[in-house]
């Protein structure tokens, strides 16, 4: 099998995961399989058997399928290898365990350090958006592309936070946002967020730090559906994730400055 077919079947086994994962969690969302929210660290990060009993489920896909290569997962860690698997069984748990239906399941597929594979589920909505690196970004097989939005006027722009980032310096940054005239909101699921950047529905997501379960399959979408995004990870590598900024081409320069996350 030449590489270009193996990256291929990879990308088909990371969909046909996503989507049975994101099924998974559906019986959860909608209480066929009863499950109790947990509290992390801070009050308002959850987990509940559905993020574990998701994770579980692709943890054994993956090394069933593919036994030689490592997987990162929120909930269960892992490790990073020459072929890794990236996996947030459920990307927006506090939504999913209020009944939003605005969460995903995000697989990302990392070689020798290099994005190349990513499949973003929106199971309540049944939207899949993939990315293979250097064939561009599908959603539910149609071709999808960042927006034309050049103006921050014109934008509608998505400002990501959880309780670990700094509230002043999230504060600041959506007030310079809200003054230059863009329409500022948070979602909740990262994943999701960039993977509407990438289908042209926002025209871009900021938020000062990810971890690389949640942002490394959304970034690769992005990217392929032409848009721009800041250096990921970080200077302390995939482990410690970094900040995310990622947009349309003509808004990109404009928002690095205001969020100046790469300095």
């Amino acid at each position: 099998m030449t590489a270009s077919h193996e990256l291929d079947a990879r990308a088909r086994f990371a969909a046909d995961l996503a989507r049975d994962a994101g099924a998974l969690a559906l019986r959860y969302f909608h209480h066929e399989l009863d499950y109790t929210a947990e509290s992390k660290a801070n009050l308002q990060d959850y987990v509940s058997i559905a993020d574990r009993s998701v994770e579980a489920l692709c943890r054994d896909r993956i090394a069933h399928v593919f036994p030689n290569d490592s997987m990162l997962g929120e909930e269960g860690g892992g490790a990073i290898g020459e072929r890794t698997w990236l996996v947030d069984p459920i990307d927006g748990t506090l939504n999913f365990v209020h009944g939003v239906r605005y969460w995903c399941v995000s697989v990302a597929f990392v070689e020798n350090g290099v994005r190349r594979i990513a499949a973003v589920y929106d199971a309540p909505s049944d939207e899949l958006f993939t990315a293979v690196s250097g064939k561009g970004a599908r959603m539910n097989d149609r071709p999808i592309g960042v927006s034309s939005t050049a103006s921050l006027a014109r934008a509608l722009v998505l400002h990501g936070f959880v309780q670990r980032h700094d509230l002043d310096a999230h504060l600041r940054l959506r007030r310079a946002l809200l003054a230059g005239g863009a329409e500022v909101k948070d979602h909740g699921a990262g994943a999701l967020m960039l993977a509407h950047v990438a289908a042209g529905r926002v025209d871009a997501y900021l938020e000062p730090h990810m971890h690389p379960w949640d942002a490394t399959g959304g970034l690769l979408l992005v990217e392929e559906g032409g848009g721009r995004v800041l250096p990921y990870p970080g200077r302390n590598g995939v482990h410690a994730g970094g900040a995310v900024l990622a947009s349309a081409p003509g808004l990109f320069d404009e928002l690095a400055a205001l969020a100046a996350f790469a300095a």
